[in-house]
């Protein structure tokens, strides 16, 4: 009898063991899986460009458009006027920059940026460089070199402070463009070289006149032509204006240079048409008040109005000719 019950023991416990093995065994195998899956993924450091440590994306992270606005380190102002108006249009594809230097600054204007960082997570502070107009292209370059190290992206939207950008239609846009090689502005050739005042270029000797370059106040580049920059930084010459030096370190590429009269992006805004997609030199009363038309009146212009005549890039003469042919139907 006492051998019977033991034999029904053991009986029973083994099939408790067996039933308990159905359930338990899935799940040891499906945390070895997750185990091995945690041990796959890298690990990478937190954004703190301002204490001095590396940014980085996640390897798997695509930003469509990065836009990088260069920025002087007192203009917080100017800064939260177009994260309330022109930045306050969300895409998930896209991701905003403020670049400025930081060499030299008062301890004061720094920790407001510290402050101002803690708020908005979006200013990237190059210590090497000294914030002036003539370290612009030395800021825009060390710009360059620091989003190839720090982000994946596909296209890089390079503009001033005192732009306004119309992000939707832009992007729209934008797939219509070259995915890849792509140099997009509004462009100027045959340009007399400035011999003298804050633009004169004391290092120019390529040739009488600038290259073919696409105005500073707003140009996208492809992915693959801020490689080629941040990977010859060493070796490119800069010059004094930081579009110009643009227009000479692509020069001898094959790229597609696409001319766009929709990029208000001159020395001085030709005036207001709703086909622009940048429109520069404006102030940050300007932007609220291009914003607020577009929310209220779904158009940038309360009426459109003409400051200068546009042209269309002749690509097929030389620089010297390419832009005589203004057109009073072009906006």
């Amino acid at each position: 009898m006492a051998r019977a019950w033991r034999q029904n023991k053991n009986h029973v416990v083994r099939n408790i063991f067996c039933f308990g093995c159905l359930f338990v065994l899935p799940l040891l195998v499906l945390a070895a899986v997750l185990y091995s899956k945690s041990k796959n993924v890298e690990s990478l450091p937190v954004h703190s460009e301002l204490s001095g440590q590396k940014s980085y994306d996640s390897p798997h992270r695509l930003s469509h458009l990065i836009i990088l606005i260069m920025s002087d380190p007192t203009k917080s102002a100017t800064r939260n006027a177009i994260r309330e108006t022109w930045l306050s249009v969300n895409h998930k594809d896209v991701k905003h920059l403020f670049i400025m230097g930081s060499k030299g600054l008062a301890q004061t204007v720094h920790q407001n940026l510290l402050e101002e960082n803690l708020s908005h997570h979006d200013l990237v502070i190059l210590e090497s460089i000294n914030e002036s107009y003539t370290s612009l292209t030395a800021k825009t370059l060390a710009g360059f070199q620091w989003l190839h190290s720090n982000h994946k992206f596909n296209f890089v939207l390079k503009c001033d402070d005192d732009s306004f950008v119309r992000i939707s239609p832009l992007i729209g846009e934008l797939h219509q463009q070259p995915q890849s090689q792509l140099y997009w502005g509004f462009f100027k050739g045959g340009s007399s070289v400035f011999q003298k005042g804050k633009w004169k270029e004391n290092d120019w000797f390529l040739c009488d006149t600038y290259l073919p370059y696409a105005l500073g106040g707003g140009y996208i580049l492809s992915s693959d032509l801020v490689e080629f920059v941040a990977k010859n930084a060493p070796l490119l010459q800069q010059y004094k204006s930081e579009d110009v030096s643009v227009g000479v370190w692509l020069s001898p590429l094959k790229i597609h240079r696409v001319h766009d009269v929709r990029f208000d992006t001159e020395f001085k805004s030709r005036g207001c048409y709703n086909d622009y997609l940048i429109t520069h030199k404006q102030s940050a009363n300007e932007m609220r008040e291009k914003h607020a038309n577009l929310i209220n009146a779904g158009k940038m212009c309360q009426s459109e109005l003409r400051a200068r005549y546009s042209y269309d890039y002749n690509w097929t003469v030389l620089p010297s000719k390419c832009c005589k042919k203004f057109d009073p139907e072009l906006p």
